[in-house]
């Protein structure tokens, strides 16, 4: 597998592996499917898009995608929102781990201090990933919807 930045050409295997996500139920906020341009407007040319990578298996399937952005106009300045989709099969695979390594150098070399991840209460997948890469609780961020992680840029994983 190997991580790169996203193309607009690659919009709609990735808006396909969305919508796939969306199909599962209780993975994602996003609730209505995307087409490939809706998909390159919401996460990799729109004014809010800080990021986006995509994992690429051995024989050129979309394993996943990690976005940054700062959609939220409410958002401090130097933070921005993460969001990773991994296809079910590549899930537990490290797909997302390797997808965090890039995204951390993008978001360094956007000069972003920390990273915010907005996940639903019952995605417990979700919950333990971005743990395991660093996030941790944010002080009032749980809702009876959603959980609030942070984390700072810097340190990388391990």
């Amino acid at each position: 597998m190997h991580v790169r930045t996203a193309r607009v050409d690659d919009a709609e295997s990735l808006s396909t592996l969305l919508n796939a996500i969306i199909d599962e139920g209780d993975k994602t906020a996003i609730d209505t499917p995307l087409s490939g341009s809706e998909f390159v407007e919401w996460f990799i040319t729109g004014r809010h898009c800080v990021s986006c990578v995509v994992g690429i298996g051995k024989t050129g399937e979309v394993l996943g995608f990690q976005a940054v952005e700062r959609f939220h106009d409410d958002l401090p300045e130097g933070l921005a929102d993460i969001a990773t989709f991994v296809s079910a099969e590549a899930r537990g695979t490290g797909v997302g781990r390797a997808l965090a390594e890039a995204t951390l150098t993008a978001a360094t070399d956007a000069g972003l201090e920390s990273i915010r991840a907005v996940i639903r209460r019952q995605n417990d997948g979700a919950i333990r990933y971005y743990r395991s890469i660093g996030f941790d609780d944010e002080g009032d961020g749980r809702s009876e919807e959603s959980v609030t992680l942070t984390r700072a840029v810097s340190p990388r994983p391990a």
